[in-house]
């Protein structure tokens, strides 16, 4: 489902996929090559959210903007995930930054005002809790996630690659929608023949 809220409608880009069971909603802008997989949910609602190119947005992942409440009043952040970035099945990312070529692991999350940094690797299940920067190229793990170390040359270009293969995959399903797509048209509504 894809809809407008308060005026805004998501862009995303003509090379992008989105499954049909995916939610995007409001002010989403989704660069080229991205993929939104089934039972994900985009909400720009408080405010943009931005996705970059040949990032994928897993299964059941929430990206969400911001909102942080002090003297009973809100303010809101915008969330940026930047290019060739990998959001886990069941991750959440919510009002934080993700810069290119991250992975943010299964079932994480990225909570309010965090920053992570180029080339660095969230762990399955840890959690980047508020206002934290997780340094360039640096794997982080637990509860409150914390160092485990410095991600490798090979692991960096590893990555990218993955993005990438996630882009072929969604390429794959665009094709056999628009096939699909295609013989619906084509061919009308099925119809049910009585004995």
């Amino acid at each position: 489902m894809i809809e407008a809220f308060r005026g805004k409608k998501p862009r995303i880009h003509k090379t992008a996929f989105v499954h049909p069971s995916a939610v995007i909603i409001g002010d989403v802008v989704i660069g080229k090559h991205s993929s939104v997989w089934p039972g994900a949910v985009i909400r720009g609602d408080f405010a943009k959210v931005s996705i970059g190119s040949y990032t994928n947005i897993q299964d059941n992942a929430v990206i969400h903007s911001g909102d942080i409440y002090s003297d009973g009043k809100p303010e809101y952040f915008p969330t940026k995930i930047g290019s060739y970035v990998i959001i886990g099945h069941h991750a959440l990312v919510h009002g934080a930054i993700v810069e290119n070529q991250c992975i943010i692991g299964a079932s994480s999350l990225v909570f309010n005002r965090a920053r992570i940094r180029k080339g660095s690797m969230v762990g399955l299940g840890a959690a980047v809790l508020r206002d934290v920067e997780v340094p360039p190229r640096t794997v982080v793990v637990g509860i409150p996630a914390r160092p485990l170390r410095t991600i490798t040359d090979e692991e960096f270009k590893k990555i990218k690659a993955q993005a990438i293969n996630y882009a072929k995959l969604a390429e794959e399903y665009l094709k056999a929608e628009s096939r699909s797509s295609q013989a619906r048209h084509k061919w009308g509504k099925p119809r049910l023949r009585r004995k």
